[in-house]
């Protein structure tokens, strides 16, 4: 992404072409939006099965025109073909998913005899929609992300207005036309672009929420001028994969390379830190060392390439420098870690201390560290030692550990014998601690963006 005046030109990050270029909205003009916004949230006569055939229906268009967002997503954020496609797979399950739930929405009567007072009066509670909803997204996710904020904002009767990250805004505005096509009115959702100085316009204008998915500096810096309005946030993640000696250690091995080196390492859920039980680490580490080893580096829109570039030099930079000072602290580089512009070999990291900042920050890249430990005791320390807590994996047919393991893990959600990066539009999805505030989720989305009102009679 560069700023050419009042432009954003849009960079590919393999080619270094620019591939599209956006206008940068004026503060006066997100005021506008916000404005139309919550007109149009005012004076919709959307009914729920108004919104739930909007979504299906643009669930349907987006299967038809699968392929033309997957070469968007990966133009645009260097993310491989094959991920790309998945990406745009998962974005038509959560709009159905979405379209489902927008007929769920329910209430409930609840009767006010509880005292010996108004023994004759009822509540009718009902969820209603909060109002207009800020949603702020990254550029590593640029279709699903999103979805998983309009989907059911709108499902619950929201306006929305989006701001993309500038290094990935085209698909966002491919996405803007197509829900509009499906037969949302245009004010009901929108978007506007720039960087943090748009995202604080957005954010402190007379919006009702905020949901942001980014890292967890940008979330504090949104909560700073935020006050007073409801957030939801889903932050940086730092995900360990936990291998214990009973494990499936062939499972356990692909499972972390791919959720590990996936979208080239680009994930908040991405298996950071992987802890191997001693007695199965030499193992475990032959395992992963073979399998990182046959990852092919290149041209993202090659049909077999598994890791493209970082989204720009300046992220492939510092994860380089990041490695070099853990090796100047005595960890062993066994494998990779070289760059090549914005490539980064998938790297390997062993001899590291689990409170080492290549293990205990977050790292957006290729590098996984691999971390022996004892007993039990020893890797719960271990993994809570990070800020963040968003989901874990354990890897452990053991019933005593897997319980234990859900009770001691500061997560928002703890996976068994699969990969951190297992998610699920039905489940809740967010995490505690510096990785974020309330649950996303289809059904527990809507939730968020939604409050109570009640009547009493």
């Amino acid at each position: 992404m560069q700023k050419n005046n009042d432009y954003i030109q849009v960079i590919n990050p393999y080619t270094d072409e620019i591939i599209g270029e956006i206008e940068a909205t004026p503060g006066h003009e997100i005021t506008a939006s916000v404005g139309r916004a919550a007109s149009a949230f005012r004076n919709s006569q959307l009914s729920s099965f108004n919104r739930y055939t909007i979504l299906n229906r643009a669930a349907e268009l987006l299967e038809k025109q699968q392929e033309a967002f997957a070469q968007s997503i990966c133009s645009e954020t260097g993310k491989p073909i094959r991920e790309s496609r998945m990406e745009v797979s998962r974005a038509c399950v959560t709009l159905g998913w979405s379209a489902q739930e927008a007929l769920r929405i329910e209430g409930m009567i609840q009767p006010c005899d509880v005292t010996d007072q108004n023994v004759s009066m009822q509540a009718f509670v009902q969820r209603v929609p909060l109002g207009v909803i800020a949603a702020i997204t990254p550029f590593n996710f640029p279709l699903n992300i999103p979805a998983h904020k309009i989907g059911p904002a709108v499902a619950a009767g929201n306006a929305v207005i989006i701001k993309p990250s500038p290094k990935a805004p085209l698909t966002v505005n491919a996405f803007l036309e197509l829900v509009r096509q499906a037969g949302l009115p245009e004010d009901l959702f929108q978007a506007v672009h720039g960087g943090a100085e748009a995202a604080r316009e957005l954010v402190e204008g007379p919006v009702d929420a905020v949901s942001i998915t980014g890292s967890t500096t940008a979330g504090r810096e949104v909560s700073s001028f935020a006050a007073g309005k409801k957030l939801i946030m889903e932050l940086g993640g730092n995900g360990p994969v936990v291998v214990m000696e009973d494990a499936d250690l062939e499972k356990a091995a692909k499972t972390i390379v791919f959720h590990r080196f996936g979208s080239s390492g680009q994930r908040c859920t991405a298996c950071k830190r992987a802890f191997i039980q001693e007695s199965v680490y030499d193992e475990m580490r032959s395992r992963v060392l073979a399998l990182a080893g046959n990852l092919k580096v290149g041209n993202p829109q090659d049909e077999d390439t598994d890791i493209g570039p970082l989204i720009d030099e300046e992220s492939a930079v510092r994860l380089e420098r990041r490695i070099a000072e853990a090796e100047a602290r005595g960890a062993l580089v066994i494998t990779g870690g070289k760059r090549e512009g914005k490539f980064i070999s998938p790297a390997l990291v062993e001899r590291i201390r689990y409170d080492d900042p290549l293990v205990k920050e977050e790292n957006f890249g290729p590098v996984l560290p691999l971390i022996r430990f004892r007993d039990f005791r020893e890797v719960s320390e271990m993994v809570n030692s990070t800020p963040y807590g968003l989901q874990a994996a354990i890897f452990t047919n053991k019933m005593d550990i897997i319980q234990r393991a859900f009770r001691e893990f500061d997560v928002g959600a703890l996976v068994v014998n699969e990969g951190p990066g297992t998610r699920i539009e039905s489940i809740p999805f967010g995490g505690v601690k510096a990785s974020g505030i309330g649950r996303e989720g289809v059904r527990y989305a809507i939730n968020e963006f939604t409050t109570f009102k009640t009547l009493i009679m």
